[in-house]
């Protein structure tokens, strides 16, 4: 059955190597990206930051609270998984919330569809540390290895320290400088590395603005040492081939997509924020659900920010009326803040409309839901590995590989009734 698809994209603003404002969805997202790092941040840092006033921070703290995505507290914000529910809330209607307006009131969301100790454990399962990588490179030749990756939220701090602790085992020493989802200069991060004498190679994860991005891939076109691509396609007009590591996210769908039929799922939607991995994830949607009969998938709906609250509220009233049982989301916010709207809806996830998410990072603690997950500790590996490898075989065809995420089962899912 052909989808319904709507979409909306922002503009985005000209490179510029000096400090500038920023508009309030990249303000939006910035604080969202702290707050997967650290539990509570404060106003008057947040202000400093940003770049902005502090009543300008106090309107997007609003923003983001009333779209369930932090809970305000006197002087800051906490994440929503910073604070344990106590037995009070515990107690509470799943659709219970206090929307926060003043410093001095918090977010209180649904109870857990699990208790943290189950989380943990379920978590702990999955993430076994896995045994260091090895090089056949004899004698070990040290040097040095540039990492340029993102501001660390999500995916990248676990990635980073990795590749540190395998690398200096190893011999080598790091240099880590970070890039950032917004817009910046990366041939100037790159430039900074091959003034190192020692460098050896590099492993990067360029911006996915096409704007920055072709500066970037210019510069590793021409670079002096081998590069080792991280989560990003190539692209299609280059005339040099790289090694890369990528989240094979179209077997990941594929996961999903059978997660939801093992449990009597047929009529599913979609709904994906925009980042730059999303493409990717929807074209794998759109491709198994539009040229098989595995689901029927009456809508995907994608560009929504999780603070968009005219957005979330539109694929909300598709979820209401298409029928849908259940629902893949990108990304992890989007995900808590369709739950709390089909909540206010008086809808409950899984009871009325199961959900997968995308990410599986920012709701462990505040909204246990299934997920797929990029393995952290082996992509570091994986792209350590390649590094070496290149370096013991300069001349030898690029090698692109591909690490499969994990299902990670918290019953967010539930089975149909025959």
């Amino acid at each position: 059955m052909p989808t319904q698809r709507s979409s909306q994209r922002s503009t985005a603003e000209p490179v510029a190597s000096a400090p500038r404002s920023y508009l309030p969805a990249e303000r939006q997202d910035m604080i969202l990206s702290l707050l997967t790092r650290e539990n509570v941040v404060t106003v008057p840092r947040l202000a400093e930051y940003l770049g902005t006033t502090e009543i300008t921070v106090r309107r997007d703290l609003t923003t983001l609270a009333e779209a369930g995505l932090l809970r305000r507290v006197r002087g800051g914000a906490m994440s929503v998984g910073g604070v344990k529910d106590t037995a009070g809330a515990n107690q509470q209607s799943a659709a219970s919330r206090t929307v926060a307006h003043g410093d001095d009131e918090t977010l209180t969301v649904g109870e857990p569809l699990l208790s943290a100790e189950t989380i943990d454990q379920l978590d702990r399962q999955i993430e076994q540390p896995i045994p260091s990588v090895t090089t056949n490179t004899t004698p070990r030749g040290k040097g040095t290895i540039g990492l340029m990756f993102p501001e660390p939220s999500f995916f990248w701090p676990t990635v980073i320290d990795t590749i540190r602790a395998d690398a200096a085992r190893l011999g080598y020493r790091t240099e880590v400088r970070e890039s950032s989802y917004e817009r910046i200069r990366e041939s100037e991060i790159l430039d900074s590395f091959a003034e190192n004498s020692s460098l050896r190679g590099i492993i990067a994860c360029p911006s996915a603005e096409e704007d920055v991005s072709e500066a970037s891939w210019n510069w590793i076109s021409h670079s002096p040492v081998p590069v080792v691509v991280a989560e990003r396609d190539q692209p299609f007009a280059a005339m040099t081939y790289h090694d890369s590591v990528r989240t094979n996210h179209p077997y990941g769908v594929r996961m999903a997509i059978n997660h939801f039929r093992e449990h009597g799922h047929r009529h599913v939607g979609a709904a994906f924020t925009m980042t730059p991995t999303s493409a990717v994830i929807e074209e794998a949607w759109n491709q198994l659900t539009g040229r098989t009969n595995l689901l029927e998938c009456p809508f995907v709906i994608d560009g929504i920010q999780p603070y968009d609250t005219q957005g979330v509220e539109e694929i909300v009233d598709k979820t209401l009326e298409t029928g849908v049982t259940g629902l893949l989301v990108h990304s992890d916010y989007l995900a808590i803040a369709l739950a709390q709207a089909l909540e206010r809806h008086g809808k409950r996830v899984p009871d009325d409309v199961s959900l997968i998410s995308i990410d599986g990072y920012a709701t462990p603690s505040s909204r246990p839901l299934t997920v797929l997950r990029s393995p952290q500790q082996e992509f570091a590996r994986e792209c350590l590995s390649s590094l070496l490898w290149r370096l013991d075989h300069p001349d030898w065809p690029t090698r692109h590989i591909f690490v499969d995420p994990r299902l990670i089962d918290r019953h967010s899912v539930v089975a149909l009734d025959d």
